[in-house]
């Protein structure tokens, strides 16, 4: 079923809403909001209508509504004030005043009621995504009937897989027409016109979630990947989100590959932009440095075939980012992470809403231009945009420790393990938490993490230059000669001012005891 209005088409069954062609990024709940708005015809739709669609038994606040319907007009270019498509009727609900067509596969296509003709459909996009739909998760525990907790997982975890966009995501709402059903995986993925399927049931014993997760291809109607994930209850305030961020770091890289297999058979002139960008971002989660070319002249590739297209450019830019970070260990990041800059900043020219974009922006807002502020703008937006992606906290740990709170930072770096627990940068937050622990004068908690960056990755030199600074502010001068004589074997700087001039601190006091280690530990500075 789709909907046609203006220069806009509302698809249903792939979830997914379309401006002259190209897809315009937009949350679930927003995209069901503007799919029953404009499914309901000239026909008032009640706020109750509208929070029993949306979020079924869930309790929510007036605002999240007023956000929904904020987020609804912005994607489809309407305000508050014209409501040229959505208007509010005071004290009664919401009403689509927009001229749409439904357009049903196999039937003449008719207006519904009361609305006026609209133009043409636009022009499909020049190349296919898949999608994955999550279907409803079964609850163990429960007595047969819809449980609120393996709904509102459900809902959790399609939010959680749409920020991350690679895959257009089936509308909840779509995909919980076959709770229960005895389709086979490829029957259903043929009706919702999804090549994955995302399934899984919750069992809960005690303190303690047990969620099973498996992954289905229904063109070839096999599993390709299954996995067991458990969650201490207590403690847990946002237990649906926590949950749907783990399910959702361990399946997006699984549908990558995915893809990633099956693009591999195709032969080099047949691959679309989407097979490139499969292809590059496939290259990258292989975290070889010596494939990063490759993986950034694929993704260049792709962005030309499809010049309005961001996942392409976020692509450059990460091949970039980790190219950069391949290096990170020289005192000279600021011109590193220039061309990341660059890249990222190209990406939001063609998309706003691009959560990878705006995280690698961050980044080279504070390496290159020690702009603080900004950085901190741009990381704030990435962990708004997708709060399930590991690199955000990453990234948001390691902005705001330098821009002056590192007890903050620690809260960002700390959840990583929760996301991602085999997060590749792992050696890099270790290090980065010893930092922060050694600024709050937290000497036995920094010791304990350069500890374990060290025996994560020997060689990062960001892990020696702390374990220098934290041994002179100890009195083991030992300790910090010995991490001094590490460096050199390395071929890595040991100009103090050369190290403290790559430390964005914004802070003087944080920037002084790192100069205070440094002193205490024998150099001249």
């Amino acid at each position: 079923m789709r909907y046609v209005f203006a220069d806009f088409e509302l698809d249903a069954d792939r979830a997914e809403l379309r401006r002259e062609g190209q897809v315009v990024p937009v949350e679930p709940q927003v995209f069901d909001l503007l799919n029953l708005l404009v499914g309901a015809g000239d026909r008032i739709v009640t706020r109750d209508e509208i929070f029993d669609r949306i979020w079924g038994d869930r309790i929510v606040s007036d605002a999240a509504l007023s956000s929904r319907v904020r987020d609804a007009r912005k994607a489809i270019g309407d305000d508050g004030k014209a409501q040229k498509y959505i208007r509010t009727i005071q004290r009664r609900g919401l009403r689509f005043v927009g001229a749409a067509q439904k357009i049903v596969p196999g039937v003449v296509a008719a207006q519904t009621p009361a609305l006026a003709p609209t133009s043409p459909q636009p022009a499909p996009d020049s190349f296919e995504r898949p999608a994955v739909a999550v279907l409803p998760f079964d609850d163990l525990t429960s007595d047969g009937r819809p449980s609120p907790l393996a709904d509102c997982l459900t809902m959790e975890l399609s939010a959680a897989l749409s920020a991350w966009r690679y895959f257009p995501v089936i509308a909840h709402t779509s995909a919980a027409r076959f709770r229960g059903s005895p389709l086979s995986a490829a029957d259903i993925g043929a009706a919702l016109k999804a090549r994955y399927l995302v399934s899984g049931s919750i069992r809960n014993l005690g303190n303690r979630l047990k969620v099973q997760v498996t992954l289905t291809d229904t063109e070839t109607d096999t599993q390709i990947w299954a996995d067991r994930i458990a969650q201490d209850v207590a403690g847990v305030l946002d237990l649906e989100e926590e949950v749907a961020a783990l399910i959702a770091t361990a399946v997006s890289p699984e549908l990558e590959g995915a893809e990633a297999r099956r693009i591999m058979h195709k032969a080099p002139a047949d691959l679309t932009a989407w097979d490139m960008s499969m292809r590059a971002a496939w290259l990258l989660s292989q975290r070889n440095p010596d494939v990063l070319s490759e993986a950034e002249a694929l993704a260049t590739a792709a962005a030309n075939h499809a010049p309005g297209w961001v996942l392409p450019y976020t692509l450059i830019a990460m091949s970039r980012f980790h190219q950069a970070m391949s290096g990170f260990s020289v005192a000279d990041s600021g011109q590193a992470f220039q061309p990341t800059l660059e890249a990222a900043r190209r990406a939001l020219e063609v998309d706003q809403t691009a959560w990878i974009a705006h995280a690698l922006t961050a980044v080279g807002e504070l390496w290159s231009n020690r702009t603080h502020d900004r950085a901190l703008l741009h990381v704030e937006k990435a962990l708004e945009l997708n709060p399930s992606a590991a690199i955000n906290y990453h990234f948001g740990g390691c902005i705001t420790g330098f821009s002056g709170d590192p007890t903050k930072a620690r809260t960002y770096q700390e959840r990583i393990c929760r996301v991602d627990p085999v997060y590749p940068y792992r050696a890099v937050i270790e290090a980065d938490l010893g930092l922060w622990h050694m600024l709050d004068g937290n000497w036995a908690e920094a010791d304990d993490h350069l500890a374990r960056a060290q025996s994560w990755d020997p060689a990062y030199g960001r892990a020696l230059q702390r374990r220098m600074v934290l041994s002179g502010l100890t009195g083991n001068r030992d300790a910090a000669q010995a991490a001094a004589r590490r460096l050199a074997d390395l071929g890595q700087t040991l100009d103090p001012h050369a190290i403290i001039a790559s430390y964005p601190f914004r802070r003087d006091d944080h920037r002084e005891m790192f100069l205070q280690g440094l002193r205490f530990a024998g150099f001249n500075i």
